[in-house]
């Protein structure tokens, strides 16, 4: 099989046609649309570039977006900074915990495989000697012969929490729970229904700004002395929103203040939570609601009979609690040669 890459700098060119047709093809969320990873990249430290593998006949097959990251120059002896290569990191912004590589729903293994390796040679052509290699984050087990093989590295990485949907309803879920979950859970459930100052709904936009606010306060406080990750752009919230699929689950005072939300993204066979923001209990903010938007957004998924629920990395134990199980996810990465 043939195949071509198109390889982009989507602030300065155009994200071709191809990428829009594939989106709708695989099926692939509102986080994959063009617009939104374009404005994305303006925002982003490191110079984005996203590719289309398409086959002989234009039909594309695969889509990747990743970020060139590389380190400050380097000063050389009698001249001026000398640049330094870095990797090419495959993952979708702004966080680094969305694979950044989708394919065609008919294209096996050994198609895969050479959409890699054809994405792999077009960028280093666009790069060229800037970039030693390709890393490639949230790789499922599945997708490991695609993105393993002679001379690649592939390492463990942090697994994610997965609830797969398997009841006729919400009372049917916790019923298969254990009985202690089952009774925490509860007794949170109603904590905040009885609560007289949280109003909880289900919106389809958020002001961006606040929405980022909210989401590095959470970031920060979890930091524990270490720099917080960098705020997710106001813009990535204002783009979302309205687009098919999104909804946060929210949290507002009488009045309309928003308290606390959950971004859910739904692609028509699964939701993943995409992010938490909330308020310090110091400027308004109220427990429990961080563990009540789950249930929420479980029974948004029963129904909505979506297959399963993606609840994201870290605090697997928690997680455990709600009936989740770990998946594991792997990096991949080719060095500059081994290709």
């Amino acid at each position: 099989m043939t195949f071509e890459a198109l390889v982009v700098d989507p602030r300065r060119e155009p994200v071709p046609g191809g990428w829009t047709d594939l989106v709708r093809a695989a099926g692939l969320p509102a986080t994959w649309d063009a617009d939104v990873l374009a404005a994305l990249a303006w925002c982003e430290r490191h110079r984005r570039v996203l590719a289309v593998v398409t086959d002989r006949g234009g039909t594309p097959c695969a889509l990747f977006s990743a970020r060139h990251v590389t380190p400050g120059p380097r000063r050389r002896f009698g001249g001026g900074p000398a640049a330094l290569p870095g990797l090419l990191e495959c993952h979708l912004p702004p966080a680094v915990t969305q694979p950044g590589h989708a394919f065609h729903p008919d294209l096996d293994a050994g198609g895969r495989a050479e959409a890699v390796r054809t994405f792999e040679r077009a960028a280093a052509r666009r790069l060229g000697v800037r970039t030693a290699g390709v890393v490639y984050r949230q790789v499922a087990a599945e997708d490991l012969p695609v993105f393993g093989g002679l001379g690649r590295l592939v390492r463990p990485a942090l697994p994610e929490s997965v609830i797969d949907n398997e009841w006729d309803g919400f009372e049917d879920y916790l019923r298969h729970l254990p009985r202690r979950e089952r009774k925490n859970l509860g007794r949170i459930r109603r904590l905040v229904d009885q609560d007289p100052d949280v109003v909880t709904g289900i919106e389809d936009a958020l002001d961006g700004v606040e929405a980022s606010r909210l989401l590095y306060t959470v970031q920060a406080r979890h930091a524990a002395g270490r720099r917080a990750p960098d705020p997710f752009p106001a813009v990535y919230y204002d783009l979302l929103s309205g687009r098919p699929g999104v909804r946060y689950f929210t949290y507002r005072s009488p009045a309309g203040a928003l308290l606390a939300y959950g971004l859910l993204i739904d692609d028509g066979r699964a939701m993943s939570c995409q992010g938490w923001g909330a308020l310090d209990a110091a400027h308004g903010g109220h427990g429990n609601l961080y563990f009540d938007h789950f249930l929420r957004q479980i029974a948004h998924l029963i129904e909505h009979r979506r297959s399963r629920l993606i609840l994201g990395k870290t605090m697997t134990e928690l997680k455990e609690r709600y009936g989740a199980r770990a998946v594991p996810l792997y990096v991949a990465g080719a060095l500059r040669g081994a290709r």
